[in-house]
């Protein structure tokens, strides 16, 4: 708990005070509750930060996995279908990969997709 308090001060005031005013802070509820809603503050801003981030690496994975995917369909069937791929779900992107190696023609790929919904 001590440490919370010492980084609270450090949060709230500028380097040169900090050794001064410890004792003072402490002692002003008022003053030590805005510290500690500061701190709160940033740490609820910072982890919103992190999940939004783990949010947009992991689209951006299931984007580049869907152009891969429409790559590999356009080189083994011949057709653009980038729009159907749009609309799978991370699951049948992820049988997709397994079900082109077996399917001969894209419309059994498609039906094969669609039935293991």
């Amino acid at each position: 708990m001590l440490k919370s308090k010492k980084r609270l001060v450090k949060v709230f005031l500028p380097k040169g005070f900090q050794v001064s005013k410890y004792e003072e802070i402490q002692k002003n509820d008022e003053l030590w509750s805005t510290a500690m809603a500061m701190q709160l503050e940033e740490a609820r801003y910072r982890y919103d930060l992190e999940d939004s981030s783990e949010k947009r690496i992991a689209a951006g994975k299931m984007e580049e996995k869907r152009q891969f995917l429409h790559k590999l369909i356009e080189i083994k069937y011949h057709e653009d279908h980038m729009t159907w791929l749009c609309t799978l779900t991370a699951e049948q992107i992820e049988n997709i990969s397994n079900l082109i190696l077996t399917c001969d023609t894209f419309q059994e790929l498609k039906c094969q997709v669609e039935c293991k919904k």
